[in-house]
């Protein structure tokens, strides 16, 4: 094989693994007789974390008393030289046909009087099991979760969840003292050596803290402004059991160990990144990469013989089924025939696509994954970014080529991993698809034309296989979707999910500017909506009154016309005054109210009431207006019989009447 070619699998191992070391790379690649697929598998099946896989790496566990090599290779015996070591030593070559074996003799059983608050409780356990294990029996016997519980007293060195008891050399009687971390691993820390003239605030930092295992926890600390770097290395130090001089980090902007976060460029809500510095992407295979396969036990057969052990291992045999990797291809970039796809190019209903993507999913990792969204991408957008204010998330489409030399990778240690799933379920919309044949792809970037934007159709359209898969974050902004990241699969699980939290608290921050313009939007739409409807309502009063008006004059009018007419009328039927030398007539003075005056007329005595009647009523006093009272005997004309004649009523020759208005 020529150089360049190596060159370039050299280039695109270091771009998918993450590794910097060139020799490291030189022998994997080596081991695997440059096969850039089995290299990757190797690689992330000796450095994977939280899959349910078995491991198809050898591995081998460790034993109190003494190495025997059986099977086909000769027996080595050796005694340790170092109890303090770590490390794991590799004796002797692993021939093809062997079988891994292992015993464990004469473990000692730990106790523990696990003390919590007024509460005491005791835990056996075997010195071979983890602190893991420590940590569940101790939540079976108090109401701690495993991932809230701090051993306050364990003042010993570095150690991790994956650590085994006999590692720490404990005494067969111990004590724990515990403490309980509340809500989810976010832990309330506050500086103690500030006076509290300085406790001008708080100063709240997300740290995520990725072990050795490559596992990320996120740690939420309320800070002091003055608390220093230093004193949060030390918070870190006392949570996530990282030495100080281990610790790697990310995001400091420069900052040193005696700044208080006040005098940094650190920012309120901010993210910081620490790594154990055995995490670093060039030492991940510290401890695995000397057992990548039978070849290399042989090829470093000398070199291991030089390494000190603590323990004793007993190897067999080792079949060659036993080890499982990749299926290599006739190039670094085609996917292995035969595989089955995540959704396959006949499928067309959406639902049924992406039911047949998680179900794969599962087959081929070990986890479900992220939960899907199972629906079109029109209705994950509906979900997400188009839903209520209150309840709005970005969207994460995570776009999957199994032609991309990072895929198997990527799914496996970031997809697969708990803290991305947690965090995508509780923060996310999570769609997905598969691009890997040219009919799916085709059709995605359809989808995403017509329902993100052009321009996002145009930056997938543009992207190579070996640049996938991609997690694109959609989010919206004032109205209009937005392409805000897009991650890559050759970014390391605490990149990802720093990129997860950064989009997601910028997300949050337009979602917070956009609720609060939406309140005020509705605000002034209630306050224009109650003043239009108090407009409407006064101009309904306002019309009711001009009708009123209008209506009332309507009748008045009518009511005038009508009194004229039956002036007119009246006047017509009413006879001549008499003279004044004419006999048998009476004299009538009528008193009118509110001293308006006086009415005198003569009338005959054979006249009728109706007469006086007429007379009033072409003065304009129409009857019903009125009473018309006698003075002596008191009486009301207008109650007796308009027939009767003013001499039967006997008002001559003359008489004073008083007209008073009803």
């Amino acid at each position: 094989m020529s150089e360049e070619p190596r060159e370039q699998i050299l280039s695109d191992f270091q771009d998918c693994t993450g590794l910097e070391n060139m020799e490291e790379c030189i022998q994997i690649l080596q081991q695997h007789e440059w096969n850039l697929i089995e290299a990757i598998q190797a690689v992330h099946e000796g450095i994977g974390d939280g899959n349910d896989h078995e491991s198809t790496v050898p591995v081998y566990q460790t034993i109190d008393d003494q190495m025997v090599l059986t099977g086909h290779n000769p027996s080595i015996t050796r005694q340790p030289n170092s109890y303090d070591s770590d490390d794991v030593e590799i004796i002797g070559t692993v021939s093809a046909g062997a079988r891994l074996q292992t015993t464990s003799d004469s473990a000692r059983n730990l106790h523990f009087q696990v003390e919590y608050h007024d509460q005491t409780e005791h835990v056996h356990i075997s010195e071979n099991e983890t602190v893991h294990k420590l940590r569940e029996k101790v939540a079976e016997k108090v109401s701690v979760p495993v991932h809230q519980q701090d051993f306050l007293n364990w003042k010993m060195k570095s150690f991790d969840e994956r650590t085994k008891l006999r590692d720490l050399r404990l005494p067969l009687e111990n004590i724990i003292k515990l403490s309980s971390i509340r809500d989810d691993s976010a832990h309330r820390i506050y500086n103690h050596t500030t006076t509290s003239s300085h406790n001008s605030g708080e100063f709240p930092l997300t740290v995520l803290c990725e072990d050795k295992f490559g596992s990320t926890v996120p740690y939420k600390l309320l800070l002091e402004p003055y608390t220093t770097i230093l004193e949060i290395k030390k918070h870190m130090e006392n949570l996530a059991r990282i030495p100080i001089h281990q610790q790697l980090w990310q995001g400091l902007l420069g900052a040193t160990d005696s700044d208080a976060l006040r005098q940094t460029q650190i920012v309120q809500n901010g993210t910081l990144v620490v790594r154990h510095s055995g995490t670093s992407p060039n030492q991940k295979l510290s401890t695995t990469r000397q057992n990548l396969s039978p070849s290399a036990s042989t090829k470093n057969h000398d070199d291991d013989e030089n390494m000190d052990t603590d323990h004793d291992i007993i190897v067999e045999d080792i079949e060659d089924n036993d080890i499982g990797v990749l299926p290599s291809t006739t190039s670094t970039t085609t996917v292995s025939e035969g595989r089955e796809p995540l959704i396959p190019d006949e499928f067309t209903d959406e639902v049924f696509a992406l039911q047949h993507f998680s179900s794969v999913f599962q087959s081929r990792y070990g986890s479900s994954g992220p939960i899907l969204h199972m629906g079109s991408l029109d209705q994950a957008l509906q979900e997400s970014l188009y839903a209520s204010i209150h309840s709005r998330r970005p969207l994460a489409i995570y776009l999957h080529n199994d032609q991309s030399i990072c895929a198997n990778v990527f799914c496996a240690q970031v997809l697969a991993l708990d803290s991305t799933i947690e965090y995508l379920a509780n923060n996310y919309v999570f769609w997905a698809w598969d691009v890997t044949s040219d009919v799916n792809r085709t059709r995605l970037l359809e989808t995403l034309r017509r329902c993100v934007g052009n321009q996002c159709a145009q930056r997938v359209g543009c992207m190579e296989k070996n640049d996938f898969p991609l997690l694109l974050i959609v989010t919206r902004s004032r109205g209009l979707l937005e392409l805000n990241s897009i991650i890559e699969g050759k970014s390391t699980p605490s990149e990802v999910l720093l990129n997860l939290i950064q989009s997601h608290d910028s997300f949050e921050q337009q979602r917070l500017h956009d609720m609060d313009e939406e309140l005020m939007r509705e605000k002034r739409e209630n306050l224009k909506r109650e003043q239009e409807d108090e407009y409407e309502q006064s101009r309904r009063a306002d019309l009711a009154k001009q009708q009123a008006r209008e209506q009332e004059e309507r009748e008045s009018k009518l009511r005038i016309e009508q009194r004229s007419q039956q002036q007119q009328e009246s006047k017509a039927r009413l006879p001549d005054e008499p003279d004044e030398s004419e006999k048998n007539i009476t004299r009538l003075k009528i008193r009118l109210p509110n001293d308006e005056g006086i009415l005198m007329r003569r009338f005959r005595l054979q006249d009728n009431l109706q007469v006086l009647f007429d007379y009033l009523t072409s003065e304009g006093r129409m009857l019903g207006e009125y009473k018309l009272l006698t003075t002596f005997p008191k009486r009301d004309l207008t109650t007796l019989n308009s027939t009767d004649t003013f001499e039967q009523l006997k008002l001559y020759p003359q008489e004073q009447l008083i007209l008073e208005s009803l």
